[in-house]
Formats: C-alpha cells, sequence, structure tokens
C-alpha cells in the first residue's frame, strides 16, 4: 500500500463517526505503519491537561502501571502534566524526543520506558477548535532510527483527521450495530469465587476495557478484580449449573460500552466441579464494528480513491443520489464508479460487495 493510500485509509477511518475507543485499535495500527514505528498509545487530556484515559497497543503490567501513576505520573521530570504542557505550548504540532544517555540511567527509565521500548517517541497533540484533547505517542525501541523531518511531516498530515476520528465519544456501543471477532482475544483463571488467578497483559487489557470502562490515574489496573467480580461469579455460576444439567445453554456473557462488545465464555479446566477447588478458565474477546473491518479491509484491495469512496458509501446503505450529493459529482458519475467496483471485484450487488470486502464467498 502506497504512502497516499494509507493517509486515504486512515481519512476513512476517522469518518466513519464511530465512537472514538472503537476506533482506536485500527486506527493505531493505521498511523504507525503510516509513519512507521514499532508501537502506538493515544492519551485523552481535559481543559487542565490531566490526563482522564489512555489506550496502548503495548499495556506495562498492571504492578508496573501502579507504580507509574504513584511515582512519576504527577512529579519531577516525569511529569506527564508538565510534559504535555511544554508540547501543547510549542509551535510545531508533532515533536520527536529519543532518550539521552542520561536519561537511561534513571529509575524512570528502567520502570517505565525500557519495558515499553519507548526509547524514540514520536509526539502528535490533538486538538479540537484549538483545544488540545489528547496526544498521540509512537514509539520505536532503542536498536531502530530516531523519527526523521519527513516521519514527522507525515504525521503531521493526518493530525486533523486522528481529531476528528478520537473526539467522537460516546458512552456504549450503537444501537444495531453488528459486530465482527476481532483478533483481540485471551484466557485467564479464575476461582469459582470470581477472584483472578492468572492473568496475562493481553487479558489484563481486555478485562479493563470491558469492565473498567477505561484505564487512567483514577482508574488503575489494579481495580480490575473489583469490577469485573459481578460478571465473573455469574460466569461460573453458570459453568456449575451446566456442567450440573441443572442449566442450558453456553456460560457466556456479553458487555457493550465505548470501547465496543466483549465476548466472555466459561470452560471448565477439569472434571471436578469449580467448588471443588478447580480453577475456571475464561476467554475474553473483544468485537468490533462491522464497518470498522469494511474500510480495513477495503484498504488491502487495488481501488481507486473514488471507488473506495463510492464501495464505503454502499456499505453504510447510502443511495445513488446520496453519494453523488456527499461527492460533489453526478448520478451518472457514481453509477459509472459503482459499476467499475462492481467489474473490479467480480460482484452483481452491494451485498455480495460487502461480503467479498470482508472475505466472504
Amino acid at each position: 500500500m502506497t504512502g497516499a493510500d494509507r493517509r486515504i485509509h486512515i481519512r476513512q477511518l476517522c469518518c466513519l463517526g464511530l465512537p472514538g475507543e472503537q476506533l482506536l485499535p485500527v486506527l493505531l495500527k493505521a498511523v504507525r505503519q503510516f509513519v512507521d514505528a514499532d508501537s502506538a498509545a493515544f492519551f485523552w487530556v481535559d481543559s487542565h491537561g490531566d490526563m482522564t484515559g489512555l489506550y496502548a497497543e503495548r499495556l506495562l503490567p498492571a504492578p508496573a502501571m501502579k507504580l507509574y501513576f504513584e511515582r512519576y505520573y504527577d512529579s519531577g521530570e516525569a511529569s506527564f502534566k508538565r510534559a504535555f504542557a511544554d508540547r501543547v505550548r510549542r509551535t510545531e504540532p508533532v515533536i520527536a524526543v529519543s532518550a539521552s544517555a542520561a536519561s537511561e540511567r534513571t529509575q524512570y527509565y528502567n520502570d517505565v520506558v525500557r519495558p515499553l521500548n519507548a526509547h524514540h517517541v514520536l509526539y502528535g497533540i490533538v486538538r479540537e477548535q484549538g483545544q488540545a484533547i489528547g496526544q498521540l505517542s509512537l514509539y520505536r525501541p532503542k536498536s531502530a532510527p530516531a523519527f526523521s523531518a519527513a516521519q514527522r511531516s507525515r504525521l503531521s498530515s493526518i493530525m486533523p483527521y486522528v481529531a476528528h476520528g478520537v473526539s467522537q465519544r460516546r458512552r456504549r456501543v450503537i444501537d444495531g450495530m453488528d459486530f465482527l471477532d476481532t483478533d483481540d482475544d485471551a484466557v485467564f483463571l479464575v476461582g469459582a469465587d470470581g477472584g483472578i488467578r492468572q492473568l496475562s497483559i493481553q487479558a489484563q487489557k481486555l478485562l479493563a476495557l470491558a469492565t473498567l470502562g477505561k484505564i487512567g490515574p483514577d482508574q488503575p489496573l489494579s481495580g480490575i478484580e473489583d469490577a469485573a467480580r459481578p460478571t465473573l461469579l455469574r460466569l461460573t455460576a453458570r459453568l456449575q449449573g451446566i456442567l450440573a444439567g441443572a442449566e442450558p445453554g453456553p456460560p457466556s456473557f456479553v458487555l457493550d460500552n465505548a470501547w465496543g462488545r466483549f465476548v466472555l465464555r466459561a470452560y471448565a479446566t477439569s472434571d471436578a466441579p469449580p467448588e471443588g477447588g478447580s480453577p475456571v478458565a475464561i476467554r475474553i474477546k473483544r468485537q468490533e464494528p462491522l464497518l470498522l473491518r469494511f474500510v480495513d479491509a477495503l484498504s488491502l484491495l487495488e481501488l481507486s480513491p473514488q471507488q473506495r469512496e463510492v464501495a464505503l458509501g454502499l456499505a453504510r446503505g447510502s443511495s445513488n443520489r446520496e453519494l453523488a450529493e456527499a461527492m460533489g459529482v453526478s448520478v451518472n458519475t457514481i453509477a459509472y464508479h459503482v459499476k467499475q467496483l462492481f467489474q473490479r471485484l467480480d460482484t452483481h450487488d452491494r451485498q455480495q460487495m460487502v461480503a467479498k470486502v470482508l472475505g466472504g464467498e
């Protein structure tokens, strides 16, 4: 995919009107591929510059995250608020920073920077109507080169799209929206009392998003167990009932919030009943809106910019006349693009086209 195609892809993602939380997992991946980074994160801030929430492709383990918020977040040179305010005051929207030899010897570097492989960082200040609302951070390890001036310029070129996308905030999923499974899934172990016995970093992130609703200074990862316990208790009780033959159906539970849809399912790990001491395995899987998956899949096809816009409009249910008004062309021009699109994908109607783009027959 060319740089121009990746820019179009990012613009389409950010103009879907989806909640910024649901958008971020796909958007961060697209941005770091556009700029060439190892991982990425986004931090929302309030009008005072205090962090109100974050999403990171690579999270610190819960103890290290707790240490960061308690020891570093609001103190010394590592103060998030102070550093963010300094970046906001600068005229350039994107800033590149690499750790110095002196900073590598600090405890903060070893506690936070090294585990995240964040030796080189590209910071983008996200603004809405002139007000700073967040920070986009791209990371590279020490073994990689520092971010170049060309890469700073690349990130600057898409910051208006990013701002538009992440500023769309909602409390829960949109009613009637179709969801599809993603590759974001993990398995963890709990006891019959709903207490967590073993939790990987990936499971920690998904469970935090599903039950806490956000990660930030006022919602640390240490609160996951208390927030998740009611759901985990219901799952283990449901599993016990099924194993005893008293309850039909799968032991699963669905949670909807601003981050999308999360499906949790319980599995027995032995023939012994869970109340006997055997742990219960819980699989958690994140689902994303079908439309988001469609745009992501669309970016992998060799289509013209006009065909991409038409395909997205058709997937959203727009008529040819609505597409013509949105794109500023005639209905006949839209009909031509639709015909070319269907021929390119070997399909005959919008349902077939959507299925083909998503990988269906």
